[in-house]
């Protein structure tokens, strides 16, 4: 059984070699979206403003940044998150809070101290110094830094989300599409002739597609640390772990799409209507946070948005198995979808 199941993975990973469409949608465009996005967006800095501005000078320095080609001002208006907490949180970068009319200085100016706008700030600084040295006074307002309670910045989401992505496509289209699109072509009959069970027929299969999931997991966390400054000093073992729970997961949800679509057109049609779904409700992209209530509810339920919750977890706020409760929600929602997934295809599979 052993042997049978190594040749079938050597026949796997040597099938894999030959698929260039497949090692780019594997490895190249995983890496390309987290470059790519994770450097994205509107070249502007990002400015709230809060407090007076009904004063003649708040109303002249607003309106004069609201034109100022390298700034992109807006109000504040969050009544419920306080703006030094929303700096903390990195929800701000950078606030400009006007006093009362006589409180003294006339504004201060507020930075997170998180390290990838320290750029902005200082440029922001320039923004107002320039400003006011027009006028009587010789410089703007003076950053205040304000300290982040963690990692925060949109790499949070990012990179867990394209991890989790790429093993879901892995799972649906390099597993579950694959032996659709072999039993139609009647290699299932083939291989039954030479008297071989289907179990080292699909353990070969799961294990090259395990050695997918892995390998892509490792290159992009890799490369969160040396381009973005991802922690590195974290439970790796509890991470091995989650990863391995995540792809069981998506490559059950794969085999049980297989075992039930009677055409590799219904398989197309089945793994489109759930993937798209799964990743804009999984925070691949954005956080979830960002949906309408009533939708985070629903996608708190979803395979993709466990995954990625628990990875987040892991990759940033430093969780281990000390604290496994923190992540046991979403363990548990794991296990509970390959359990279902692994159900359906043990009583529909046919060899």
């Amino acid at each position: 059984m052993i042997g049978k199941t190594w040749v079938f993975f050597k026949l796997r990973m040597l099938q894999i070699s030959y698929d260039k469409s497949a090692l780019f949608f594997c490895y190249v465009l995983p890496v390309l979206l987290l470059l790519g996005v994770g450097y994205a967006g509107d070249s502007r800095i990002a400015l709230a403003y809060g407090g007076d501005a009904a004063t003649a000078e708040a109303k002249a320095l607003v309106a004069y940044l609201d034109k100022h080609e390298l700034v992109k001002l807006e109000r504040y208006a969050d009544a419920a998150t306080p703006a030094r907490e929303a700096l903390q949180n990195n929800q701000l970068k950078h606030y400009l809070e006007f006093a009362a009319p006589g409180a003294g200085a006339p504004a201060r100016l507020y930075a997170n101290s998180l390290a990838e706008n320290r750029v902005e700030n200082t440029a922001l600084q320039s923004v107002l110094d320039g400003y006011y040295r027009k006028g009587a006074a010789p410089a703007g307002p003076q950053q205040e830094t304000v300290a982040i309670g963690k990692f925060g910045s949109k790499i949070i989401s990012l990179l867990p989300g394209l991890i989790g992505m790429t093993l879901l496509i892995v799972g649906l289209n390099g597993f579950g599409a694959l032996l659709i699109e072999e039993e139609h072509h009647g290699l299932y009959k083939n291989i039954k002739t030479i008297d071989v069970s289907p179990v080292p027929f699909l353990a070969g299969l799961f294990m090259s597609r395990m050695m997918i999931a892995y390998s892509v997991a490792a290159s992009l966390y890799l490369l969160g640390i040396f381009v973005f400054g991802v922690p590195f000093d974290i439970n790796y073992l509890l991470l091995l772990f989650v990863l391995t729970l995540g792809a069981v997961s998506f490559l059950a949800m794969g085999l049980a799409f297989a075992t039930i679509s009677p055409s590799v057109t219904a398989f197309t049609g089945i793994t489109n209507f759930v993937q798209m779904p799964l990743i804009l409700l999984g925070g691949v992209f954005f956080s979830v946070k960002a949906l309408p209530e009533w939708v985070q509810w629903i996608a708190v339920g979803t395979p993709l948005a466990q995954f990625n919750t628990a990875l987040q977890a892991i990759l940033f706020d430093s969780v281990g198995f000390a604290d496994l409760g923190k992540v046991l929600p979403q363990v548990a929602g794991l296990m509970g979808w390959s359990a279902l997934a692994l159900l359906v295809a043990r009583f529909r599979f046919r060899w």
